[in-house]
């Protein structure tokens, strides 16, 4: 009988907390998560250091488009421009990226935590393939909410013979 009632007592709590609008679960909401990146419109600029040993530098601006829903990155290095666009779909977050690789991987929000973002590429969902071609596999991007004019930017490019190279980038805010 005491096992009912604690089954009960359980179940009454999930369902007072799912119908009050908490998230039980605690993880974070996509709506906010995309606002949160919406923070970083403007233009930023920093030295783009890769694990090969190359370095160049990094120009990057963020803008807000298509009546708030897309949060659109153009940034430039290496005379190589590249495009991406973030954008909340179905509750959750994308990362489609135009690159000069000539590809367009699509990467989804894996976790955010802190200002902090992690997107994985969806090889089957852009049609890319380790085995044949060579892409941007990860990104990491930290908004540093402490500081407004300071963020962190991070991606991983892989392919057949396995992760090519890391890139990071501390960003200063230029305007």
């Amino acid at each position: 009988m005491k096992k009912l009632f604690t089954f009960f007592g359980v179940l009454f709590l999930c369902t007072s907390i799912c119908t009050a609008g908490i998230n039980p679960v605690l993880e974070p909401i996509p709506a906010d998560d995309f606002t949160m990146l919406k923070s970083l419109e403007g233009k930023w600029a920093g030295t783009l250091e890769r694990t090969n040993g190359s370095s160049d530098s990094f120009n990057v601006e963020y803008s807000i488009t298509s009546n708030g829903s897309a949060l659109m990155e153009e940034s430039f290095t290496g005379g190589i421009e590249m495009l991406t666009i973030f954008n909340l779909q179905n509750d959750e977050l994308l990362l489609t990226h135009y690159c000069g690789l000539k590809n367009r991987p699509v990467s989804r929000l894996e976790s955010s935590k802190d200002g902090v973002f992690e997107f994985t590429t969806d090889a089957e969902l852009s049609n890319l393939s380790l085995a044949k071609d060579m892409f941007v596999t990860s990104w990491k991007i930290d908004t540093m909410p402490e500081d407004p004019n300071q963020a962190y930017y991070e991606y991983t490019v892989s392919g057949p013979k396995g992760v090519a190279f890391t890139a990071t980038c501390n960003l200063t805010r230029v305007n």
